[in-house]
C-alpha cells in the first residue's frame, strides 16, 4: 500500500492532482491487518440492511474483526438491526447510536473504522466531530467508501442508467475524501483502493484484471488519517 503523506495545504494541493498507483489491495484482508491486537471502535458495525444474509454466512466485517481485534465496540443507528444480531447471532459488542449525535463515552480507541456509511450521511462533518473524541494522537481512522471515479458507474451511464444504494447521498473521490478530512482536524497518510465482490465471476475477473493495470478505477477508495 503506498504512503501519502500530507504535510500542509500546498502538499495537499500537489498530491490531489496525482492519484496514486499500485495501490488495490483486498479491503476486508486489509482492516484485518490492521486490526489485529489493536482496540477498535466499528462504525456502521450492523451493515444493515444486509445483516441478516451477512451474519447467516459469518460474513459480516464486524464478525471477521472480532476474531483479531484486542478490544472490540460496534456502534450502529440501526436499533433494530442491533436488537436482531444480539438475539440471533449473539453478538453482543454492538450498541446503537447515532455517531452524528454521539452520547456514548467509550474512551480512545488504537483503530476507528468508518466503512462504507459516510456516502449514506446527510452531515459528514457532525459525523467527524463524532470521531475524534475516539482518538488520541497515535490513533488511526480508516475511511472507506465507494470511488467516485469508478469504473463500473461510467459504464452504466453510458447505458444510461445509475445503479446505487437508495439510501446514498454523496460520492467522494481520491482528492475529495483527502479535503474533507483536511477541512476538520485530520491528516491523511494512507490511501488504497478495492474492489467489491460481482455476482458473475467472469465479470469480477476482468474487474480485477482492469484494477491491477489502472488501480484509480477500482470500485471503493480507502484513506487512513490521523489526528
Amino acid at each position: 500500500m503506498r504512503s501519502v503523506p500530507i504535510a500542509d495545504l500546498g502538499a495537499f494541493e500537489q498530491w490531489s492532482k496525482t492519484l496514486p498507483g499500485n495501490c488495490l489491495v483486498d479491503r476486508d484482508a486489509f482492516l484485518l491487518s490492521l486490526a489485529r491486537g489493536k482496540s477498535v471502535v466499528h462504525l456502521g458495525a450492523a451493515n444493515s440492511p444486509y445483516h441478516k444474509q451477512d451474519a447467516e454466512r459469518g460474513e459480516m466485517l464486524h464478525q471477521k474483526l472480532q476474531a483479531v481485534a484486542g478490544r472490540l465496540v460496534g456502534i450502529d443507528s440501526d436499533a433494530e438491526a442491533v436488537a436482531w444480531l444480539r438475539e440471533h447471532h449473539q453478538i453482543q459488542d454492538i450498541r446503537a447510536a447515532d455517531m452524528c449525535s454521539p452520547v456514548l463515552d467509550l474512551g480512545k480507541f488504537d483503530l476507528v473504522l468508518c466503512c462504507d456509511i459516510i456516502e449514506h450521511v446527510s452531515d459528514a462533518a457532525s459525523l467527524l466531530r463524532g470521531i475524534k473524541p475516539l482518538m488520541n494522537g497515535d490513533s488511526r481512522l480508516v475511511v472507506t467508501t465507494i470511488n467516485a471515479l469508478s469504473m463500473k458507474p461510467a459504464l452504466r451511464a453510458l447505458l444510461g442508467r445509475e445503479a446505487v444504494h437508495p439510501d446514498h447521498v454523496s460520492y467522494y473521490s481520491f482528492s475529495t475524501l483527502g479535503a474533507l478530512l483536511l477541512r476538520h482536524g485530520f491528516r491523511p497518510v494512507e490511501y488504497a483502493t478495492f474492489a467489491y465482490g460481482t455476482v458473475s465471476r467472469l465479470t469480477g475477473a476482468a474487474c480485477a484484471a482492469m484494477y491491477r493495470i489502472a488501480p484509480s478505477l477500482a470500485d471503493g477508495i480507502l484513506i487512513i488519517a490521523q489526528l
